[in-house]
């Protein structure tokens, strides 16, 4: 093998090792941040709060809708209210969880030695 594709490989390994020690320090960021913003939370919602200025910048607290996953349960229960068929609305709702699509993607990782 050439030394072009040596280096390749070396700085692939490099890069990759790079990244996972910054995956590690956001990970520990991220613990910290949550953290704070559950501290941050409670302050503010025992003293009845929805923000507080400071000199670098302001934090609001603020209701946010989230989508959730669907629920074999939900999804049944939304099926049957239309059809009002409980076995047909249970069939329905197994096929579309276990018609889930999956695409086959070619990846390579790297398995990094420890020192």
């Amino acid at each position: 093998m050439g030394s072009d594709i040596q280096q390749t490989f070396q700085n692939y390994l490099d890069v990759h090792k790079s990244l996972s020690k910054m995956r590690k320090e956001q990970k520990e960021t991220k613990s910290l941040l949550d953290k704070l913003e559950k501290e941050i939370k409670e302050y503010m919602t025992e003293n009845d709060m929805d923000s507080i200025a400071l000199k670098d910048g302001e934090i609001i607290l603020y209701s946010k809708k989230v989508s959730q996953t669907f629920k074999k349960e939900v999804l049944m229960e939304k099926i049957n209210e239309h059809l009002k068929d409980s076995q047909e609305s249970e069939r329905l709702t197994e096929s579309i969880l276990q018609n889930k699509k999956y695409v086959l993607q070619d990846k390579i990782k790297a398995v990094i030695k420890k020192k």
